[in-house]
């Protein structure tokens, strides 16, 4: 560092604080400092770096330990009771926990709340990294100072700008929930979804159902996608393709064959996309959030460690393995050990 500031014609103390984005220095000055540090090989050490920044915010009271965990749903606590996003954020705290790290949840829809303010705030307490919840609408964006955080989503729910994320494996539990059911015998077998849940998971449920048509031609995948206007016509489905099984990624569908008189379990079986605890007869794939949310920990504190702050150049997704949790919402039992 001394070297550097030899060469740049500045005070030590300068150049590491323009190694460090300081805002206070000109933008100029970064950058011509950057370029020399990047021509002399200067290559700062994250550890140290970290320690430095741990016992500057010990010293004057800043909270460097504290990561942020934003949502953007309309309300600031519903999140909470979903029985995928509340796992979700209890991995994550607990994951910050171990790592000597706290967790903080700030709503973007608190009045007057804005990309701007929440920068400002966050980067003022001295909170350096963001991890972004889903969100409640598919595809969407957020705006922040990104380059001033480590920064990580979940799921394919925030898609501008790409960031590291963490997700389940979509694709792959699409494919273990069939050949679960195909083992046990089902060659009839639905999948039904809401319209807007697909774009959610980026169509790899979408695109596994193709791909089991590949697999067993002779049992392909049929696929309903509904909406609020149209999902009373699930039973009509479900009867007039003559499925002995439906999977889904909710109870809605299952409600709505119940409703029109057929037996589910019984008429129709029923398996879902994201078991949870709080239905556990219900057969299918746990997405296992709760790994999901400290995945997402992980790899924020990575960056935090190494420095890395801004959008990511080569973003990382890292997709979390879902299990098959077996229900009486399947009657038929396994005819295969394959």
């Amino acid at each position: 560092m001394k070297e550097v500031a030899a060469e740049a014609k500045v005070s030590p103390s300068t150049v590491c604080r323009a190694l460090g984005t300081d805002p206070q220095i000109p933008e100029a000055t970064r950058k011509r400092i950057r370029k020399v540090a990047t021509a002399l090989g200067y290559r700062p050490d994250p550890l140290i770096s970290a320690l430095s920044r741990r016992r500057r915010g010990a010293a004057s009271g800043v909270e460097i330990t504290t990561l942020a965990y934003v949502t953007n749903f309309e309300t600031a606590d519903e999140w909470m009771r979903h029985p995928f996003y509340g796992p979700v954020f209890d991995g994550a705290k607990a994951q910050a926990l171990r790592n000597g790290y706290r967790m903080e949840h700030f709503w973007m829809r608190e009045p007057g709340m804005t990309g701007e303010r929440l920068s400002r705030i966050l980067y003022n307490r001295g909170i350096g990294g963001v991890c972004i919840a889903p969100t409640p609408t598919d595809r969407g964006r957020l705006d922040l100072d990104w380059t001033r955080f480590s920064c990580v989503t979940i799921g394919y729910s925030l898609l501008h700008p790409v960031l590291h994320r963490t997700t389940p494996h979509h694709f792959h539990a699409i494919l273990v929930a069939s050949r679960k059911l195909w083992r046990r015998g089902y060659t009839r077998i639905g999948l039904c979804l809401y319209v807007s849940t697909s774009p959610r998971v980026d169509d790899l449920w979408l695109s596994g159902a193709l791909l089991t048509q590949h697999h067993n031609p002779q049992a392909p995948l049929k696929v309903f996608l509904f909406n609020d206007d149209t999902r009373a016509n699930i039973p009509t489905w479900a009867l007039s393709e003559n499925l002995e099984v439906v999977v889904s990624d909710n109870v809605q569908a299952l409600h709505e064959l119940q409703r029109a008189g057929i037996r589910a379990p019984g008429d129709v079986d029923y398996a879902t996309l994201n078991w949870t605890k709080a239905e556990p007869e219900i057969a299918g794939i746990n997405q296992r959030p709760n790994s999901i949310g400290s995945a997402a920990v992980d790899l924020l504190i990575a960056q935090l460690r190494r420095g890395e702050r801004g959008v990511p150049e080569i973003p990382v997704t890292s997709m979390i393995e879902g299990v098959w949790v077996n229900g009486p919402s399947l009657l038929r039992e396994s005819v295969s050990s394959k």
